[in-house]
């Protein structure tokens, strides 16, 4: 004897809401043979809509047991009845449940999308689809634009799209006009003479008389199981149930394009939602192209002061017991000093002492308040700073005590203007000195007004000026690579010289430029997590407005269940909205912190103590590549994160409840 396509042995489903039991079907039992017509008919609340749901796999018997083709319904998970309704059943709904942003053809595609069945196929076949429930000149007509009947062959055209063996129908006709409803039924009755299974739900007895069978259901009991005609033979075929590799795309494809459609129907509170990932993303790469800006060019105006260069500074006693201490034993840095370090030190290349003074240079009527430096030739090799034109000191004028001077650009300028000042005198502090050079323009660092100074012998300077040998300072610079043993080399030949007093400090360019670095580096950091708060912000926003569209789009979320989606396809749809929400923020962001960092920011850049604020030219902030894939990759993961417990909410959702959901 040839085995029923649905067994149901004692079935019972009870629901429970706390304390409270409600029994919807009590110890049912039939069969349904391959290719029967049956109705089952009961009033309001006899349990013929939970029967449904039971026989359809969106929900499960309490007890008994459920046969379909001889398949043990209870025991399959919830991605195996995902895939029997999408390829064994097919279902029209009173309510039609068509989705309102989609078009005919849209809504009939949407069963093959979880199929796994490329894009020009499901066109051809949904196309065909509305062809035969009469619809080929509404394809591309959205649901507000159909009539109540019309609405329903959608319904029924997407039921049948997947080519399934059993049709179930609930209230088919509840909300159409008899003339419609008249309609509806012959595709029914149509279908059903294709050799289709046809079970439709309802409490008319003129829908039910449609039927070759009626199931009456009262109380959650079957009254009566009534024949109203001979059976039909069975012509269809058994196919082959399985979900083909492909359909992991059918999954994305279906996020992308939901994805897009939620964000340009929702325009403003899409823009509203990403405005925190857009500030985020644009302030981290603001802020670190400014970060990135400032240290590049603190190292480039680091390098303006000479490469391998080690400073030697007096250091004054820290306490009245070292100064009584060091007294008669050291007379601090001299020029001596500076000699022994040229002659002892291996390490050494160059070495140029200095002094330092302010004054006011004078020329005829002229005068400008400068830095009067006294040095030595090797200064220009050691500070990377040349005569644009003349010459610089030489080690005749340093014998010979000369009174000569080189003049940094702008006290050239400001004392000359255009007049060439070669071979004219200037007063410095009421000694005449000879112009013999102009130094290159070479800006400024920090406190350093490079163009500011003025050049003289630093022998001059001790005779004319200060009156003793003592040197404020002690210029070394290192061979390549050397700087270390270099300062190990200054510090015991002075401390041997100095008697042992250590009033003097070592400090390598290196060492500065690694600690102002190291600070500008810390500084990014603290700029960029500061701004990465707002990340944070925008993908709580994110996560706020998925669960609101969950919950507006339950209904759809059933739907889509009914149809075949399992919960991995629902997660990764919301996943891919919430993800193209920050994607969308991130690429908005990434033009706008570029914006920022190349006009703000390069403001920030070239003010402070690096020079006077200046738009162009005072300093670039840098938008590096690694920057903006940080901001971005970091938008996309708030993104997902924030979008998971969403995305999980409505991959759980129970797909009778979410039908059910006003």
């Amino acid at each position: 004897m040839k085995k029923p396509l649905i067994h149901v042995n004692k079935v019972t489903k009870i629901y429970r809401t706390g304390k409270l039991e409600v029994i919807a079907l009590r110890e049912v039992s039939f069969d349904i043979e391959p290719g029967e017509f049956v109705s089952i008919m009961g009033p309001s609340g006899s349990g013929k809509t939970t029967l449904m749901h039971i026989l359809g796999c969106l929900a499960r018997p309490t007890s008994g047991e459920y046969y379909l083709d001889g398949r043990l319904v209870n025991t399959l998970d919830d991605n195996e009845l995902a895939l029997i309704r999408n390829q064994r059943i097919g279902f029209v709904f009173q309510l039609f449940n068509l989705l309102p942003r989609m078009t005919a053809l849209d809504n009939v595609e949407l069963p093959m999308l979880y199929s796994g069945i490329s894009g020009d196929e499901r066109k051809s076949r949904a196309r065909l689809a509305l062809e035969a429930v009469g619809l080929k000149a509404r394809t591309y007509h959205y649901p507000n634009e159909l009539s109540g009947g019309e609405q329903q062959r959608v319904a029924i055209a997407r039921a049948l799209v997947n080519d399934p063996e059993i049709l179930l129908a609930d209230e088919p006709t509840g909300n159409l006009d008899s003339q419609s409803g008249r309609e509806v039924m012959s595709i029914f009755q149509s279908l059903h003479e294709q050799g289709k299974t046809v079970i439709v739900v309802t409490h008319d007895p003129e829908v039910a008389s449609y039927a070759d069978r009626v199931l009456h259901i009262r109380d959650g009991k079957i009254e009566k199981d009534e024949r109203l005609r001979s059976r039909k033979i069975y012509v269809g075929n058994n196919k082959p149930v399985s979900r083909p590799k492909n359909s992991f795309l059918g999954s994305l494809l279906t996020g992308l394009v939901s994805g897009y459609r939620a964000i340009l129907h929702n325009r403003l509170r899409s823009l509203l939602t990403v405005l925190g990932i857009v500030i985020g993303v644009a302030a981290v790469i603001g802020m670190l192209g400014v970060g990135e800006g400032a240290k590049r060019h603190i190292t480039a105006e680091i390098e303006k002061l000479g490469a391998n260069v080690v400073m030697v500074f007096n250091m004054p006693p820290r306490t009245k017991e070292e100064a009584l201490e060091w007294r008669g034993r050291s007379r601090g840095l001299t020029y001596a000093d500076a000699i022994a370090i040229k002659a002892k030190c291996t390490a050494i290349d160059h070495v140029a002492p200095e002094i330092r003074r302010n004054v006011v240079a004078r020329y005829l009527d002229n005068e400008y308040e400068a830095e009067v430096i006294g040095t030595t030739p090797e200064y220009q090799l050691i500070r990377n700073h040349w005569p644009e034109y003349g010459r610089f000191i030489n080690e005749d004028d340093l014998e010979s005590w000369a009174k000569i001077c080189v003049l940094g650009k702008n006290v050239k300028k400001e004392l000359f203007g255009d007049e060439d000042p070669i071979g004219k005198e200037i007063k410095l502090e009421g000694e005449r000195f000879t112009v013999v050079g102009v130094m290159q323009e070479k800006g400024a660092f920090g406190w350093l007004r490079f163009d500011d100074q003025i050049f003289v012998p630093i022998l001059t300077m001790q005779k004319r000026f200060t009156g003793d040998d003592r040197v404020q300072m002690i210029l070394v610079q290192s061979k390549p690579n050397l700087a270390d043993t270099a300062s190990q080399q200054v510090r015991q030949l002075l401390l041997d010289r100095h008697n042992k007093v250590e009033d003097f400090a070592i400090r390598s360019q290196e060492e500065f430029r690694q600690t102002i670095e190291k600070t500008v580096g810390t500084f990014k950091i603290m700029l960029a997590g500061i701004a990465a708060i707002s990340l944070i912000v925008g993908g709580i926003g994110i996560m706020n407005i998925m669960l609101v569209s969950v919950t507006e789009r339950t209904r759809e979320i059933g739907l889509r269940k009914a149809v075949g989606a399992r919960q991995r396809d629902i997660m990764i749809q919301f996943l891919i909205e919430s993800t193209m929400l920050s994607v969308t923020g991130g690429v908005i962001g990434i033009l706008l912190g570029t914006l920022f960092a190349n006009t703000i920011g390069n403001l920030m850049v070239g003010a402070g103590m690096f020079g006077p604020p200046r738009l162009w030219g005072g300093g670039q902030s840098v938008v590096t590549f690694s920057s903006v894939l940080l901001a971005f990759m970091f938008a996309v993961t708030v993104g997902i994160f924030f979008g998971m417990y969403p995305a999980r909410k409505a991959a759980r959702m129970d797909p009778v409840e979410a039908l059910r959901y006003e």
